[in-house]
């Protein structure tokens, strides 16, 4: 068996074959203390394989570079703050009844996700989708509100953003101190998020903590450290040249692409030495695919062998975990959007010329599905999954040679993380907290007086629009509710008008109705996301990391229609309240150590799964949580929260005057 490309358009006769162009990782920018770079967003060309013409893209560049993406990749020292100023140099924003400049992609609706080019459909309609305005986010940073990235505060061509980033872990007052991050920066636009990103403005953001160095891992692309931004794309042909294009379908309102790309190349390789380990960093940057890798090989008749117990992973995207995590073979390198992982690959004991490929198995839209037996996996690779929008499905291959200028670690190092503690401030957070505590797991830490919040994630039927609605109990509200561990179901309204206002218009909420979600400062929250959806929804919560509370999720089923008002039992389709689901109807969804013995900033939330998290922020102002699928964080799954110094109630004195 060999993995297969689609037919090249500008190579006639040929496909597009993998594992052609070799891929270089990324040498990190190291950021002074105290010092104010300047990072700008132009048009570039970006050759993704060297059987295709150059690709006009967008791109960051660093002070008097030249832009690329992924954009430069820059590090940080924990506890050293920098300042960035952000500068729009794309050709041409667009203002309202303004003709659109030239852009780097073509926004198709209406044809086949698994083929390239636009096959007939109609163009998406961008008249009022604000492109080429620019925001920056700091994505996980522990970040000031002002320097947040508010997707309003947009900048035009020629116009700058400044922000301060100080380069803190949350909630180190408490002692909940984290170690390193793989935080990644990307544009915010309100609306534009997906066109920008996937036109190419992201890239990474490491920061360093001491304790990386006391542990001895690569912290360097040449001492074997390799940053991996994974995205998938498609390409149309415009007179005659390549072009990126954004393809959606009118019941799937996420963007699929056929092509996986790394580091902005497509299917590409990596070239490592032997008998050495290595520290690869996850990203999945795409609009909505989610990932879940496994490492293989191939031998000469094509079978598939598993070669999990390889690797370890050590981190989140909050940085080191309190233990490593060694996969099986039962297991896989699960990333949705958004979402990081810091792996260890330990190449011990092969030989130079031995081959690897990372595949992934992860349907489109990804539901939650289990990792695939071996023969399921088999299938995939010998045929891709059409079905499943995953139409190609390998990802990198791994050539292992001694020609490698990247050079790893000793062996040594993947045993001495196997039985380390890399986080020792690491705590669980918990309710409770036990008189005795199990040395075997980590330690548990009380969260003491908290808020809770239901926040629902709900689906239209048709046209299929999502929402999130922070939910009140009221006794005539008309979302019917009952959450796993509670006696009965009750009724609920959403929280997006005044307690005072009786007569709402509807249900529905978007992202400039009262602002809901209040904490105040210091004061730690428990958020409960009930998906009555059909699709996995990756939340992110901006300035804080977090926990999910419990070692599995909940499971409830039914689904809520915000047009009809109606809650909606899955299996009669009569109106029923949301309930619990059973033991036959289903198992809840098991967190993987990466989720209980890490921090988080962004999470899945499963169809039909309740997650429960504790999180607390301790910077005061104004920010934002959304789905981090950009077609619904764009559409209406974004919601602001304002972190308070004092408890803030409708209709409360607050002694102003």
């Amino acid at each position: 068996m060999a993995f297969r490309g689609p037919s090249n358009p500008f190579i006639p006769g040929q496909t597009i074959q993998p594992f052609r162009d070799n891929l270089i990782p990324q040498t990190a920018v190291k950021l002074a203390p105290n010092t104010t770079y300047s990072i700008f967003a132009a048009q570039t060309l970006l050759r993704v394989h060297r059987d295709i013409p150059p690709v006009p893209v967008w791109g960051y560049g660093l002070g008097g570079g030249i832009a690329s993406t992924p954009g430069p990749l820059l590090e940080a020292r924990v506890g050293e703050p920098v300042r960035i100023r952000f500068k729009n140099r794309l050709p041409g924003s667009r203002k309202p009844n303004q003709s659109a400049p030239e852009l780097p992609f073509s926004a198709r609706i209406g044809t086949d996700q698994n083929e390239l080019g636009s096959a007939g459909g109609s163009d998406q309609a961008l008249a009022k989708i604000p492109v080429g305005w620019t925001v920056a986010h700091l994505h996980g940073g522990h970040t000031r509100a002002d320097y947040d990235g508010w997707p309003d505060n947009m900048t035009e061509t020629g116009g700058a953003q400044t922000v301060a980033y100080d380069n803190t872990y949350d909630n180190a007052d408490l002692g909940l101190s984290k170690v390193g991050a793989f935080l990644w920066y990307h544009d915010h636009a309100m609306n534009g998020t997906r066109f920008h990103v996937y036109a190419g403005l992201a890239g990474g953001y490491l920061l360093r903590d001491p304790r990386e160095d006391e542990l001895d891992l690569p912290t360097e692309a040449r001492h074997g450290e390799v940053v991996l931004v994974l995205q998938d794309r498609n390409l149309d042909v415009v007179d005659g040249r390549p072009k990126l294009l954004h393809k959606v379908t009118p019941d799937t309102s996420e963007f699929f692409g056929p092509l996986n790309i790394v580091n902005g190349l497509l299917w590409p390789r990596l070239e490592l030495r032997p008998d050495q380990v290595f520290r690869l960093r996850l990203l999945n940057g795409c609009n909505a695919r989610s990932y879940r890798l496994h490492l293989i090989s191939l031998d000469g008749t094509g079978k598939v062998h598993l070669h999990h117990k390889r690797l370890q992973v050590i981190g989140t995207e909050a940085g080191l975990l309190w233990k490593s995590w060694q996969l099986t073979n039962a297991d896989a390198l699960t990333l949705a959007p958004g979402e990081r992982l810091d792996v260890l690959l330990d190449l011990s004991g092969v030989s130079s010329d031995s081959q690897f490929f990372f595949v992934n198995s992860a349907e489109s839209p990804f539901g939650g599905s289990p990792v695939p037996d071996l023969g399921a996996l088999q299938g995939i690779c010998d045929s891709g999954d059409a079905a499943n929008l995953n139409p190609y499905p390998q990802v990198l291959r791994i050539d292992v040679t001694d020609q490698a200028w990247i050079w790893g670690k000793e062996p040594a190092l993947a045993h001495c993380m196997a039985h380390t503690t890399l986080n020792t401030a690491f705590r669980r957070l918990a309710h409770e907290v036990p008189p005795t505590q199990d040395p075997a797991l980590p330690r548990k830490f009380k969260i003491g007086g908290h808020d809770h919040k239901i926040i629902l994630l709900a689906e239209s039927e048709p046209p299929g629009h999502l929402f999130l609605h922070e939910l009140v109990k009221d006794p005539n509200g008309k979302i019917d509710l009952q959450l796993p561990g509670d006696a009965a179901p009750d009724h609920y309204r959403v929280d997006n008008w005044m307690a005072n206002d009786t007569t709402p218009s509807n249900e529905r909420v978007s992202f400039y109705d009262r602002t809901a979600l209040r904490p105040v400062l210091g004061e730690w929250q428990v958020w409960k996301f009930v998906n009555t959806t059909g699709d996995t929804h990756p939340i992110h919560i901006h300035q804080s990391q977090f926990q999910p509370l419990h070692a599995v999720s909940g499971l409830i089923t039914g689904s809520y229609d915000p047009v009809t008002r109606a809650t909606v039992n899955a299996q009669t389709k009569l109106s029923d309240p949301i309930r619990p689901a059973t033991a036959q109807e289903g198992p809840p969804r098991t967190y993987e150590p990466t989720e209980t013995q890490g921090w988080k900033d962004t999470i899945r939330v499963d169809p039909g799964n309740v997650v429960e998290l504790a999180v607390r922020f301790d910077l005061p102002g104004r920010y934002v949580y959304h789905c981090h699928v950009l077609e619904h964080e764009d559409t209406e799954m974004m919601r602001p929260f304002v972190v308070t110094l004092l408890p803030m109630k409708d209709g409360e004195d607050m002694g102003h005057g």
